[in-house]
């Protein structure tokens, strides 16, 4: 009787414990923290392409994340060193851009910008030629940023 009431108890913990594994047991599952960076790919404008004032930058991005994706920005700026401004001569200007947009989402996702338009060159003001900086900010829903820049050129 010693025995089958032993052997019981064994056969009663054995059961708890292969029940209690299969329903989770009592650890808690582990989170793996999302560290991976989006990536960002500029199909338009070509790196190096010309464009001269009046002309519209054909502009798209693909995002594409592990998770999902937040927001972006695009900013398009020229370094500029300062300048010395003459009378009666037309001013040059730099050009900039920029957009800011927050609430993409999914894992993928290809932006078309059709609104990079640059002004036309008046008597008083000229557009500044030369190299200018097209720079894609991506973040995603874990807040992991990546950045890209392509350089273009305004003749």
């Amino acid at each position: 009787m010693k025995f089958i009431f032993k052997y019981l108890i064994v056969l009663s913990v054995l059961i708890n414990l292969v029940t209690g594994c299969s329903k989770g047991g009592s650890n808690p599952p582990v989170v793996v923290p999302d560290i991976t960076k989006p990536t960002i790919s500029i199909t338009k404008p070509a790196a190096g392409q010309n464009f001269v004032a009046g002309n519209t930058i054909p502009f798209e991005v693909t995002f594409t994340d592990n998770e999902a994706l937040k927001n972006y920005d695009v900013t398009i700026s020229k370094n500029t060193l300062g300048s010395l401004a003459l009378k009666n001569v037309p001013t040059s200007v730099p050009f900039t851009y920029t957009r800011t947009t927050s609430g993409i989402s999914g894992k993928s996702q290809t932006i078309t910008i059709t609104d990079i338009i640059l002004p036309a060159n008046t008597a008083t003001q000229i557009i500044t030629v030369g190299s200018y900086n097209i720079k894609v900010n991506c973040s995603d829903a874990s807040s992991n940023a990546t950045s890209q820049t392509l350089v273009i050129n305004i003749n």
